[in-house]
């Protein structure tokens, strides 16, 4: 058999690694904007127009030009909708930790020619994505009648007309020689289709032909974010993990918590003051949650409701709750009330970003009917998480399924790409109140 060619190879490729592909020679080529960049800080200080600093500071940039591409390249999997958020943290954060590193390193620097760089590559970067989007809008064919309805099914009529995917129908019949597919980036396959072995003669020929294979499940988890619950008890799930950034996330979050500190500290004694005032009861809640590997740890907050003597029962809690008190009511929506966590965070119960923890008894209820409800607890659980930036608070069992999908979204892609999106998104929710109740 002869090897495939560049085109094939690249229509085999997923729409991941084609973006990834697209990331990493984009990036590549924007080492050139610095190059002219630098060139035009050299002159600058020979007119006298600018200190030596100026162009040995371009030059250093490339530092942070260079991880904001790899977390790039790393995030290639997000879903269409959230890249612009994406390309703004991942962007930003490196440049903004720069002048940390010069402080650091004790280096005199040009704040304007960091400012230059990052303004270059934001614009850069910016314009590779308009031009990706543009340029590379998947275009796949539906193997069996059945992909549109049951995608549809999966992630809703308006989500599939929002995505910049399109769909076209499987014209060729078994038997048929295959039609070119050069203008293919890949075909659909209900796998819950019944088989045959003119389909399954079908699907050989399209693997030989190196054209990508997905299912429906994939292709959902593509467009939305959430990986798709396992149809059966049976069916096996498996997770690699990340151990490398497992230890680097942890560190940063005992750093991130030591160092807000003085920050935290005085205005968690602000709140614990505020909640004393005003209701009676203790200002600390606590409360058995699951963690890692499903062990529980108690969880600290703020109190926020009405003080009841004596255990409590597990429920959810309600759109306007009574129980609310009216300190309760801002902190909630602050975010306020979890400033304890950050505790739990510094021993290990929990990590600043992953899955919320859930009560032992929700959890039990819901591994009893949800089969894959365990596989979250493969992670730290976090103080904010990917189901809360997109989906916010579950009140019941068919939106604790929902939530369920994004959390094993971040239980299988989880970086530091991923992470700073998570983080930019909290923010924003922060001062909208999106989910608290």
């Amino acid at each position: 058999m002869n090897s495939p060619s560049t085109a094939e190879r690249q229509a085999f490729a997923s729409s991941v690694a084609r973006r990834q592909r697209a990331q990493l020679s984009w990036s590549l080529t924007g080492l050139a904007w610095i190059a002219c960049a630098y060139g035009l800080g050299l002159w600058f200080q020979r007119e006298q127009w600018a200190t030596h600093y100026f162009p040995m500071t371009i030059l250093w940039c490339v530092l942070p030009y260079l991880l904001a591409s790899h977390w790039l390249y790393r995030g290639a999997g997000v879903p269409v909708n959230e890249r612009i958020g994406l390309l703004i943290v991942t962007t930003g954060m490196p440049f903004l930790l720069t002048p940390l590193g010069f402080a650091l390193l004790q280096q005199p620097y040009s704040r304007g020619a960091v400012l230059l760089v990052y303004i270059l590559s934001l614009a850069w970067f910016g314009l590779g994505e308009r031009r990706h989007r543009r340029l590379h809008v998947p275009r796949l064919a539906c193997l069996d009648d059945s992909v549109p309805a049951r995608l549809q099914s999966l992630v809703g009529a308006s989500a599939v007309q929002r995505q910049s995917v399109e769909l076209t129908p499987w014209t060729c019949k078994p038997g048929d020689p295959l039609p070119e597919l050069g203008t293919l980036d890949g075909v659909v396959v209900d796998t819950s289709a019944a088989g045959s072995e003119a389909r399954s003669e079908l699907l050989s020929q399209l693997k030989l032909s190196h054209v990508r294979l997905y299912s429906v499940d994939a292709l959902a988890e593509m467009l939305t974010g959430r990986k798709m619950l396992p149809s059966s008890e049976n069916e096996l799930w498996q997770l690699d993990g990340n151990p490398a950034y497992d230890v680097v996330k942890r560190i940063m979050d005992m750093a991130a918590v030591l160092i807000t500190l003085p920050l935290t500290v005085p205005l968690s004694l602000l709140v614990a003051t505020a909640v004393r005032l005003d209701s009676p009861g203790p200002a600390l809640f606590s409360q058995e949650r699951v963690g890692l590997n499903g062990r529980s740890f108690r969880l600290w907050k703020f109190r926020s409701m009405q003080h009841a003597p004596g255990p409590a029962t597990a429920s959810f809690a309600r759109h306007q709750d009574p129980r609310v008190t009216r300190v309760g009511r801002f902190i909630r929506r602050s975010r306020l009330d979890e400033l304890p966590q950050l505790w739990n965070v510094l021993i290990g119960d929990m990590s600043l970003i992953g899955p919320r923890p859930e009560q032992v008894q929700f959890v039990e209820n819901f591994a009893a009917r949800i089969h894959a409800y365990p596989y979250r607890h493969l992670v730290r659980p976090g103080l904010t998480g990917w189901a809360q930036v997109l989906q916010g608070y579950a009140g019941n069992q068919e939106e604790t399924a929902v939530k369920l999908s994004y959390d094993l979204y971040y239980v299988t892609h989880y970086s530091m790409a991923l992470d700073l999106l998570i983080a930019f998104k909290t923010v924003r929710i922060v001062v909208g109140g999106f989910g608290a109740r």
